[in-house]
C-alpha cells in the first residue's frame, strides 16, 4: 500500500474524479474542497480502493450540504381569539356552569372555545323565538290570503316548522358542550381562584340590579308626571265601555272535532295536520267531551267561509260554533243578538 499526501497527489486525483463526475460540488458548500483536500487517501496497488473512498466522502459532502441548504421553518398555528360582535357584548345571561360558578355575560368565560360555542347556541336561540314569532303571524294572514298565496304562505310555515325542530336539538347539545368545557376548568381550580370569581360575579349581579331599580324609578316618576285626571278619567271610561261589549260579544269558531274519551287515530292526525297552517284550541266542556275549534270571527259570513277553506283542507265534517262572552250558544241565537236574521 503507497501513501501519499498533501500538495500534487492530492490535486491530481481531484481534479480527475471532478472530471469524471464522482465529485458535484453545489454552490453553496465551498468547503467541499477543503474537506475532500484536507483527508488523508490510501490507495491500494489494485486502484479499486480509492474510488469507494471518494464515493463516500462525497456521499457524506453533499448530505451535509443538503441539511445546512434546507431550512425547515416551523409554522406556529395560533388560535384567533374569538370576539363577540360589540353590539351584543354587553348583553347580559345567566349561563349555571355547576352549583358554585355562573356566568352572567360573555367576558364571564374562561376558555375562549366555550365561549365561541356558547354564542353560536345563544344566537341560534335569538333565531328560533324569530322565527316563532313570525309562524305565528303567518298563521294569522292564512285565513285571508289567497290560494296562491295560502300554498307559499304554508310552505314558509313547514319550513320554518322544520328549521324550528333542527334548532330545539342543536341548542341544548351546544349549551351542554359550553358548560362541560368551562365546568372541567374550574374543577381544576383552586379554591382561592374559584372564590375570588365569585366574589366578581356577586358584585357584577349587585350592579345590574342597581342599574334595574334605577330604571324602575325613572320609569316610575315619568309615569306619574304623565298621568293627570284627564287621562285617568278616559282610561276608566275606555274600560268601561270594554266592559259592555265584553257583555253581548259573539264569537264564532269551526268545530273540527269533539270526542269524549280517547280520539281516534285518523282525527289525531288531521287536527296535528291542521295545526301546522292555522291555530287550534281545545276545551272540555260540562259533558266531558273535548271540542277541537279553529277561528276567531266576528261574523257569520265569516265563519261560513272559514269553514268552506277548512274542508279543503281535510276536515269534512265540520260546523259552525257560536259563543257569548266564551259560552256556547246556538248559532241562531248569535245570529239575532248579532243582527244577521
Amino acid at each position: 500500500m503507497l501513501i501519499l499526501k498533501e500538495s500534487s497527489i492530492k490535486t491530481y486525483l481531484f481534479l480527475v474524479l471532478f472530471s469524471a463526475g464522482w465529485i458535484n460540488l453545489p454552490a453553496r458548500n465551498p468547503n467541499l474542497t477543503n474537506t475532500l483536500m484536507d483527508k488523508e487517501l490510501i490507495l491500494e496497488n489494485s486502484g479499486s480502493h480509492h474510488s469507494y473512498i471518494f464515493q463516500e466522502q462525497q456521499m457524506q459532502t453533499l448530505d451535509d450540504t443538503i441539511k445546512a441548504g434546507t431550512t425547515t421553518k416551523t409554522e406556529t398555528k395560533q388560535v384567533e381569539e374569538f370576539t363577540i360582535p360589540s353590539r351584543m357584548a354587553n348583553e347580559t345571561f345567566v349561563f349555571q356552569v355547576n352549583s358554585d360558578i355562573s356566568y352572567l355575560k360573555f367576558s364571564h368565560f374562561v376558555l375562549n372555545s366555550s365561549k365561541q360555542i356558547f354564542f353560536q347556541a345563544w344566537s341560534k336561540e335569538k333565531e328560533l323565538a324569530q322565527i316563532s314569532l313570525e309562524t305565528d303571524s303567518l298563521r294569522k294572514v292564512y285565513g285571508n290570503s289567497s290560494s296562491e298565496d295560502k300554498e307559499k304562505i304554508a310552505s314558509v310555515i313547514l319550513k320554518n316548522e322544520e328549521r324550528s325542530i333542527a334548532l330545539n336539538q342543536e341548542i341544548p347539545v351546544l349549551y351542554q358542550k359550553a358548560r362541560d368545557d368551562e365546568d372541567r376548568y374550574w374543577k381544576s381550580a383552586t379554591s382561592e381562584v374559584i372564590l375570588q370569581f365569585r366574589k366578581k360575579i356577586d358584585s357584577y349581579r349587585d350592579s345590574l340590579a342597581s342599574i334595574d331599580l334605577k330604571n324602575q324609578e325613572q320609569a316610575a316618576a315619568q309615569m306619574e308626571a304623565a298621568v293627570d285626571t284627564l287621562a285617568v278619567f278616559e282610561e276608566q271610561m275606555k274600560a268601561q265601555e270594554q266592559k259592555q261589549e265584553a257583555v253581548t260579544e259573539i264569537i264564532y269558531k269551526i268545530q273540527i272535532a269533539a270526542y269524549k274519551g280517547k280520539i281516534p287515530e285518523p282525527a289525531n292526525k288531521l287536527i296535528k295536520k291542521l295545526s301546522i297552517i292555522r291555530k287550534v284550541e281545545n276545551y272540555t266542556d260540562e259533558k266531558g267531551v273535548k271540542v277541537f275549534t279553529t277561528g276567531h270571527l266576528r261574523t257569520y259570513n265569516e265563519a261560513v267561509t272559514l269553514q268552506n277553506q277548512v274542508k279543503l283542507e281535510g276536515a269534512k265534517n265540520t260546523m259552525i260554533a257560536a259563543y257569548q262572552n266564551g259560552k256556547r250558544i246556538t248559532v241562531n241565537e248569535a245570529r239575532k243578538l248579532n243582527n244577521e236574521l
